[in-house]
C-alpha cells in the first residue's frame, strides 16, 4: 500500500515538473516603469500605437548585411535611422531572435528595440520596444 502511494506521488511530481517549464514559457514579456520591455525571446507582438500613421520600423543602409554577427560594427542610434516600413494599429509583428535567441536589441541610449522579421535571410527592421507602441500576445 505504501509503495502504491509513493509511486503515485512520484508520478505526480514527475508530471508537475514536466508541465512547469511549459507554463513558464507562456509568460508574456514585462516592462520597466518607463514602459520599455525587458530582455525577451518572445516572438509574437501587435502594434498598439494610436498614431494613424502607424509605428515606424527603422533600418540603416550603413548597417552590415550580416548585422547579427558578434563582430559586426555599426552605429546604434536607431531612432535616427531611416523609416523603411510602417505598421498599422493591430497589425501583428514577428520578432527575429537571431543570433542569440533574443528579440530585443538596445540602442546607444540603452533603449530596447524589437527586431521585426521582414522576410528571409534575417532581414529586419527595428520598432521601439515600448508599451506605447507594441505589446506581446500569445499565438493561438
Amino acid at each position: 500500500m505504501l509503495q502504491k502511494i509513493l509511486r503515485t506521488i512520484f508520478v505526480l511530481v514527475f508530471v508537475f515538473c514536466l508541465v512547469q517549464p511549459a507554463q513558464a514559457a507562456t509568460e508574456l514579456p514585462s516592462t520597466n516603469p518607463a514602459g520599455d520591455y525587458n530582455r525577451t525571446s518572445h516572438r509574437y507582438w501587435v502594434v498598439v500605437d494610436p498614431d494613424p500613421k502607424g509605428v515606424n520600423c527603422r533600418w540603416s543602409a550603413s548597417a552590415p548585411q550580416e548585422w547579427y554577427r558578434p563582430d559586426a560594427q555599426f552605429e546604434t542610434n536607431f531612432g535616427k535611422w531611416d523609416v523603411v516600413h510602417r505598421y498599422e494599429r493591430n497589425q501583428a509583428l514577428l520578432a527575429n531572435i537571431t543570433p542569440a535567441g533574443f528579440a530585443l536589441i538596445n540602442d546607444s541610449n540603452n533603449k530596447p528595440w524589437l527586431k521585426v522579421s521582414l522576410g528571409n535571410n534575417d532581414q529586419i527592421c527595428l520598432v521601439r520596444a515600448n508599451a506605447k507602441y507594441i505589446r506581446p500576445y500569445e499565438k493561438e
